[in-house]
């Protein structure tokens, strides 16, 4: 978890909100905080989005776990982190529910309040898409009186609007999918690959797929022989079957250890076709 001494600055998040940020989807998306308004980064993220291509900014490890099970899942299309609450509306919802609003310990001024996670999925063809509201904690803050204060000023701000709200805990992460998905977020797209071409990407994935599917070796064995004929710095094609699965085109089952199954003769859920394992885009 982030070090629970860190200072978050919060005339850069207010400042931040009062230009503009929490506005617009996508690429064109600004958080409301940024892992540099903290003076401790703890085990923050920045992470460039499969689904935004956007840097995103994680404030926690549980951020980070819950924000990779987001892009593995096929029905969310966009990702909204550190989303700023309207803080006339949360003032009010607060004032109402009799709690204190979150403030600035040096001036007293009330800050901005935030939603962990914005997440859209399509909807109805009448309804276009769905905006749904998450917070990610640890099961153990939820017992801390004030925490449940300000989720309770959450709750109530996106009911207001229609917006499903909920909390997500670390018992709702799969350990083994999340560690996964670490292993792969940075292979996701072409570019990813530099220096190899997408004629060398492709090449790579049409003979490892042969060799997988002929069960010849262990992945490990099958990749380092391929670097070797090809004349490749050892590890590229290691990176190439990353980039395979994280795209989907290798199904495997990514509920057991990725590292487990590559030294070990790797077993595809469904065989692809030999004929279409070319490099994305290509």
């Amino acid at each position: 978890m982030v070090n629970k001494t860190r200072k978050r600055n919060r005339k850069n998040v207010n400042k931040r909100v009062d230009e503009g940020c929490g506005q617009g989807r996508g690429i064109d998306y600004k958080p409301a905080i940024h892992i540099s308004d903290f003076s401790s980064k703890g085990s923050a993220l920045q992470s460039v989005g499969w689904k935004t291509r956007r840097e995103h900014h994680l404030l926690s490890q549980i951020e980070s776990d819950y924000f990779y099970l987001l892009e593995w899942s096929p029905i969310v299309i966009d990702i909204r982190e550190q989303f700023p609450l309207d803080i006339e509306q949360t003032l009010v919802i607060a004032e109402q529910c009799g709690f204190k609003h979150p403030v600035n310990p040096d001036t007293g001024e009330p800050n901005v309040m935030t939603t962990d996670f914005v997440i859209t999925i399509p909807g109805t063809p009448d309804m276009g898409v769905i905006d749904q509201a998450r917070t990610v904690k640890p099961s153990d803050k939820l017992q801390e009186k004030r925490t449940l204060e300000k989720l309770e000023i959450e709750r109530r701000y996106w009911e207001a609007k229609n917006i499903t709200w909920g909390i997500v805990t670390e018992r709702e992460i799969p350990k083994i999918l999340v560690k996964n998905l670490g292993l792969l977020h940075d292979c996701f797209f072409i570019e990813d690959l530099s220096p190899l071409s997408e004629i060398l990407i492709s090449q790579i994935a049409t003979r490892l797929t042969k060799d997988v599917v002929e069960e010849k070796a262990s992945l490990l064995d099958l990749t380092s022989d391929c670097d070797y004929r090809l004349g490749l710095e050892p590890g590229n094609s290691i990176r190439v079957v990353r980039y395979l699965i994280a795209n989907r085109k290798w199904l495997i089952d990514m509920n057991e250890l990725i590292e487990t199954q590559f030294r070990h003769k790797l077993k595809f859920l469904v065989p692809p076709n030999l004929d279409c394992e070319k490099a994305r885009n290509s």
